[in-house]
């Protein structure tokens, strides 16, 4: 009897492998495709490794783009995350978050204390902008991000004169990594917004600074 019972036990961890090896297994599968097409949605888009990690670099208008994969061990309802990097000119005076579809965590947690304004999307998830000063129903992260409708999934935003930074779930259904592309998409948007000549004078003061990572 004692026999057969091990017998069964290692049935079901030979099961239990196999289930995990096809998970892995279509979890790469996803991966690799979302790049290539991340590299094709980027002008002169190229693929590399850094450090063990797969990056995809190229451009939006003015901003050079970074995308990878990260995982937040504080977060791991959000983990594995699409990560966006956008780097150069953005027509924004001051600093500005949106969380989507009530994505957990801040990418500027300083944003927190500022003021919120609350968006109800008739066609996607809602949203919450955060800003130092009361952010208005015109801002045009809010109209970037309507534009995407139901592309849209849990995600956050942030923007400054001179970054753009975003954050999404990956998912090993390839399908349901669509959120990531519309994303791409607001930034795209916002990186053609005209450069406006901001009054000079003291800076705008900040509550912190984006963490590294």
């Amino acid at each position: 009897m004692a026999q057969i019972w091990w017998i069964l036990g290692g049935i079901v961890v030979v099961v239990a492998a196999g289930f995990a090896l096809r998970r892995l297994g279509r979890a790469a599968g996803t991966r690799s495709a979302v790049f290539e097409e991340v590299r094709r949605t980027l002008r002169d888009g190229s693929t590399e490794r850094v450090g063990g990690v797969i990056v995809v670099r190229g451009s939006l208008g003015p901003l050079g783009v970074s995308v990878d994969l990260q995982s937040d061990p504080k977060r791991p309802k959000q983990s594995p995350m699409w990560r966006v990097i956008a780097e150069g000119p953005v027509a924004l005076e001051r600093p500005v978050e949106a969380r989507v579809g009530g994505w957990e965590g801040w990418i500027d947690p300083w944003l927190q204390l500022g003021e919120t304004l609350t968006v109800l999307n008739v066609a996607g998830p809602g949203f919450t902008l955060h800003s130092e000063r009361p952010p208005r129903a015109d801002h045009p992260l809010v109209a970037a991000l309507r534009r995407q409708g139901e592309r849209l999934g849990p995600g956050a935003v942030h923007a400054r004169h001179d970054l753009m930074r975003v954050e999404t779930r990956f998912s090993a259904r390839l399908e349901e990594n669509r959120p990531l592309f519309a994303y791409l998409h607001v930034v795209g948007a916002i990186a053609e917004l005209p450069q406006a000549r901001f009054p000079a004078g003291p800076p705008v003061p900040r509550y912190g600074m984006l963490p590294e990572g």
